[in-house]
């Protein structure tokens, strides 16, 4: 009967123990430190909703249709944009370009990036205010500008960016376009509260808007400019996962989410160095505007991509990149611009940071009370057209509460 006799206690054993009783402690107490930081951001935002979304209300809408593209050839409802960092050449034949790292070219055509940029602020203020307030005018207002940009035919955008990024005198726009759409996931975002079973969209609207998004989501999965920018190495990727995850969860496409999934774990977090930094970012000439927008663009897709079974913020790779080191590395310089080690952008600098999504999404989920205060004291949002561009959250509050599935 020896064989039932309690093998003996060792140091191994003991150590082992101590070792796995300590983790499980630490998860549990991470667990509770989260949860015990209530923050309601719609109700502490209120003021700041209402007032938008009451601008909001004046607004009529402006899809691609009002502006014609300088390239003659493309039909009305085609999507075109310049990219803002190419000049012409000094001195050189008309035709000629060059390009300007973290500069922007004022003559770049740039009407039809600012109107999807406007689009969404008005639709994602009177969503959040309709949520705020459960007044029906929001609501309607915003399916208004929905209906125009997505389902009618005269206004309607063509779910492609072919024609995005376009470098002159080229007429064909470049894969680097698919930036320009980050607006798009919280677009999607705002939609699918107005497509729930208690919205406002009718059967006939929700079923054309998951549609234009579900071309969309294919446009990006199968051109070719959209595999190039699934596949780059640095911040683009993680703009293509981010706009085809939430797109894919908006039309229940389960296969597009579990590659964007597969892809957030495998290929955007060894975008970083060990140290939490984007080192493709920081040869950038705005280094640290680059390093802003690369983390927010990653943190709200890990935000889209977590499950009640999955929380990736809590994923890590085998050597601990994960997405608490990205956070780590430029938390000290957002909450102090002086921190930050590398040489200034040449531009906008002291305009940055705001309220980076990256500090209010990483302080709900991993119980960080210092972020959420200095997330707090920063102004609000990048005031210029040109620096709204590139910020991909307009409404917090609806990305703090889970959508309807």
């Amino acid at each position: 009967m020896s064989h039932l006799l309690p093998s003996p206690m060792t140091r191994r054993r003991f150590c082992g123990g101590a070792l796995a009783t300590a983790c499980a402690t630490t998860q549990i107490l991470r667990a509770q430190v989260a949860e015990n930081i209530h923050f309601n951001v719609a109700e502490y935002d209120r003021a700041r909703i209402l007032a938008a979304a009451a601008d909001a209300l004046k607004q009529a809408p402006q899809t691609v249709t009002a502006t014609a593209a300088p390239a003659k050839a493309l039909e009305p409802n085609t999507y075109y944009s310049e990219d803002t960092e190419w000049f012409p050449a000094e001195g050189a034949a008309k035709s000629a370009y060059e390009r300007r790292q973290g500069y922007t070219n004022p003559q770049a055509f740039t009407a039809h990036r600012d109107a999807l940029v406007r689009m969404n602020g008005i639709v994602a203020a009177c969503v959040a205010a309709w949520r705020l307030t459960g007044e029906a005018p929001y609501a309607q207002h915003a399916m208004l500008h929905l209906r125009a940009w997505f389902v009618d035919a005269a206004t309607r955008m063509e779910p492609s960016l072919e024609h995005a990024a376009t470098i002159p005198p080229a007429s064909d726009g470049h894969y680097r376009g698919i930036e320009e759409t980050v607006a798009l996931a919280e677009t999607v975002r705002a939609a699918s509260f107005l497509c729930a079973y208690n919205g406002v969209a009718t059967e006939d609207e929700a079923a054309a808007l998951r549609k234009w998004f579900s071309d969309f989501s294919a446009w990006l999965d199968e051109s070719k400019k959209g595999m190039i920018a699934r596949e780059a190495k640095d911040r683009l990727a993680i703009c293509w996962t981010l706009q085809a995850a939430e797109c894919a969860r908006f039309t229940h496409n389960s296969a597009l989410a579990l590659e964007c999934s597969h892809r957030f774990k495998d290929k955007l977090l060894r975008q970083m160095n060990f140290d939490g930094e984007f080192p493709l970012e920081l040869h950038r000439a705005d280094a640290y505007a680059a390093s802003l927008f690369t983390l927010d663009c990653l943190s709200v897709t890990c935000e889209v991509l977590s499950t009640p079974l999955e929380r990736l913020w809590d994923y890590t790779l085998p050597d601990g990149r994960g997405m608490r080191s990205a956070v780590a590395f430029l938390f000290p310089a957002m909450e102090s611009r002086a921190r930050w080690k590398y040489p200034a952008d040449a531009r906008h600098f002291t305009d940055w940071p705001v309220r980076q999504p990256s500090l209010l999404l990483a302080g709900r989920a991993f119980g960080r009370g210092e972020y959420l205060d200095v997330w707090k004291r920063l102004p609000v949002e990048p005031k210029s057209a040109e620096l709204l561009r590139t910020f991909p959250v307009r409404q917090p509050a609806l990305w703090t509460v889970r959508p309807p599935a």
